[in-house]
């Protein structure tokens, strides 16, 4: 296990991983995303202990205390953010497939995306376990999966929301097309080309990754003979899994926004006593429309939040290493906090989204209510008067 921090002689001698392991290899790729457990090199400065002043020691006793700190913060939230989400994202998976929202626009996209999200949060985990609790990823093919799992997941999941925001725009912005691409046939069939160009996409995951053992301890990594051809890839990843979904999803949530915001002021406009029957109807679902709408444009806008920190460190990493790739790997140890911190803030996202469903979703929080009290019913927690009763109110919200 690895529950101490380094010693002041294994940081003066070699480079770290995130989880404070030896790195096998002198110049580790610098892929700082989601996709792999990332590696960077902690370079403290190697002065011999007779050249060394006061300021040096004390240089190195702060860089120590930010990595314990950072350590530290790993341990804590990435167990937390795992059981929470895979939670949350379970429950979010059991309502979209119930009979009251399995028909709801962008139903599939979600419970699609509750499930690469899950595992997401289980490569992560055993990541994390492998990294700070007991050497478990040791066997070169479980090494491969987990590596490949984490890249597709980590794409389908960017990919997904384009596809629901894409819904959203096509329903807000091109109402007269939505009957045509906004069906449940069509998000199937969406869902089915993203996992398959994923599958294809990040094939190299299974044969670019290898387990290394030093010091008894076993690290699963990439290969060092591939290190130019993960660079080129790194870049390839960062336009397909953010300058593109990120460019996309902006875009769109703005036009969403702006034509939701003008199609409200014209609606209370228009609107008379006189002529409130002939338009109640027409009101309402544009009112469920909204709904809708708001829910899935707070997902997507959180989305982007979340993931934007970690987003631009690498971004800025990629382009630092283009410019002077002597010194692409010499990071500080305060940019290194940063990064850590950034990563967190990105592992959230993947157990946000049932906490906004359930806040903001009236459809979701009224579908969850009715399999609470179906639950009940089933377990003889209640008799069934005491079940329509419950559920009579849950059937008049609009």
């Amino acid at each position: 296990t690895n529950n101490d921090g380094p010693t002041s002689s294994e940081v003066n001698n070699g480079q770290y991983s995130q989880t404070g392991k030896m790195d096998t290899t002198d110049n580790p790729v610098m892929n700082i995303s989601a996709n792999f457990e990332n590696t960077y090199s902690i370079y403290i400065d190697t002065k011999s202990l007779q050249n060394r002043t006061l300021t040096d020691v004390k240089d190195e006793v702060n860089d120590m205390e930010i990595y314990n700190l950072a350590k530290m913060m790993r341990n804590v939230f990435i167990p937390i953010i795992v059981f929470v989400g895979v939670f949350g994202n379970s429950v979010s998976m059991s309502v979209f497939t119930s009979n009251y929202l399995r028909r709801s626009s962008s139903s599939t996209f979600l419970v699609a995306l509750a499930c690469t999200d899950n595992v997401f949060l289980i490569c992560l985990f055993l990541s994390w376990f492998d990294g700070s609790v007991d050497n478990i990823l040791t066997s070169v093919r479980i090494c491969q999966v987990i590596s490949y799992l984490t890249y597709v997941s980590s794409f389908l999941s960017v990919w997904f929301v384009v596809g629901f925001t894409s819904e959203r725009y096509i329903a807000i912005c091109h109402p007269l097309r939505a009957k045509v691409f906004c069906t449940q046939v069509r998000e199937r069939v969406a869902v089915v080309i993203f996992v398959m160009l994923s599958v294809v996409l990040y094939n190299f995951a299974s044969w670019t990754t290898d387990v290394y053992t030093s010091n008894s301890i076993t690290r699963c990594t990439y290969k060092i003979n591939y290190i130019q051809f993960l660079n080129v890839i790194t870049w390839v990843d960062t336009v397909v899994t953010m300058l593109i979904p990120f460019t996309l999803i902006f875009f769109m949530n703005m036009r969403v926004a702006c034509t939701a915001a003008t199609f409200q002021e014209k609606r209370k406009g228009c609107l008379t006593p006189r002529d409130a029957k002939r338009v109640k109807h027409r009101a309402l679902r544009s009112k469920q429309q909204m709904r809708v709408t708001r829910t899935l444009l707070l997902v997507s806008t959180t989305f982007l939040v979340l993931n934007l920190p970690s987003h631009v460190f690498k971004l800025s990493s990629l382009i630092s290493a283009f410019v002077n790739p002597s010194n692409a790997y010499n990071i500080s140890m305060a940019q290194y906090f940063i990064q850590e911190l950034s990563q967190i803030v990105l592992y959230a996202s993947f157990s946000m989204n049932f906490f906004l469903y359930a806040l903001y979703g009236k459809h979701f929080q009224r579908s969850l209510s009715f399999m609470y009290e179906s639950s009940r019913l089933r377990l003889g927690c209640s008799d069934r008067i005491e079940y329509l009763e419950r559920t009579s109110t849950l059937r008049s919200w609009t």
